[in-house]
C-alpha cells in the first residue's frame, strides 16, 4: 500500500511517520527531498532567476531567507511552489516507483500532496493536525524562530478544515504519544481491513 501523509507545519506529521515505520511502512520523506535540491544547479538557478541571488549562500539556497519572503506573501509562497512542484513530482515518483518494485507499504510524507497531486499515487491518505498553539510550540523548539514568524508561516498554510475534507483518515495530535501511537494504530487497524476486508 502507498499512504499518503500530510498536515501542516508543527502537526506531528514526522512522529506519526516514524510510528509507521516503526510497524513495518517505509518512509519517502518529502522534506528531505527538497533539501536535497537546494545544491542541485537546475534549481539553484531557478530561485536565482525568480528570486534573485541574494536567496543563494555559499553554493546552496539560503531556506531561512528564502523561508521569510515565502512565508510572509502568499503570491511569493505560490511562485516557490509552482517553481518547485515538477522537480519534487519527478523525485517522488521516482521514489514511489521504486517502492512498489520493492513490495513494501509505504509512507509518502507529503505536506503539499494534494497540491502536487501526489495523492493519485496513494491507496489512501492521512491527515495529521493539531490546535495552533501546540503547532506553534512544537516548531519554535524545533526551528529556534520568533513567535510571529511561525505565526506568519501557519498563516500561510492551509486550515484543518483543507485536510478534514480531503482525506480518508485525520489523526488529531493534541496529546500526549501514547494518545497519537493510539491514534496511528487506529489507522492502522483501518488500513489492514481494508487490504483484507
Amino acid at each position: 500500500m502507498m499512504i499518503g501523509l500530510t498536515g501542516p507545519s508543527g502537526a506531528g506529521k514526522s512522529t506519526v511517520a516514524a510510528l509507521f515505520g516503526a510497524a513495518g511502512y517505509r518512509i519517502i520523506d518529502c522534506d528531505r527531498l527538497v533539501h536535497g535540491l537546494d545544491r542541485e544547479a537546475s534549481y539553484l538557478e531557478k530561485v536565482r532567476e525568480a528570486f534573485g541571488p541574494e536567496y543563494l549562500s555559499d553554493g546552496a539556497v539560503d531556506r531561512k531567507k528564502l523561508g521569510r519572503l515565502v512565508f510572509s506573501d502568499k503570491r511569493e509562497l505560490d511562485r516557490l511552489n509552482r517553481l518547485i512542484a515538477p522537480l519534487i513530482y519527478r523525485l517522488v515518483i521516482e521514489q514511489v516507483e521504486a517502492a512498489k518494485r520493492g513490495g513494501r507499504d509505504t509512507v509518502l510524507d507529503a505536506p503539499l500532496l494534494f497540491e502536487y497531486g501526489l495523492e493519485s499515487v496513494c491507496d489512501a491518505t492521512v491527515g495529521v493536525v493539531t490546535e495552533r498553539k501546540k503547532a506553534v510550540e512544537r516548531l519554535s523548539v524545533r526551528d529556534g524562530r520568533s513567535e510571529e514568524e511561525l505565526l506568519a508561516r501557519l498563516a500561510s498554510q492551509h486550515d484543518d478544515l483543507f485536510f478534514l475534507a480531503r482525506c480518508d483518515f485525520i489523526i488529531r495530535n493534541d496529546g500526549d504519544r501514547a494518545a497519537l501511537a493510539s491514534a496511528v494504530g487506529e489507522v492502522l487497524n483501518s488500513l489492514e481491513k481494508r487490504r483484507n476486508p
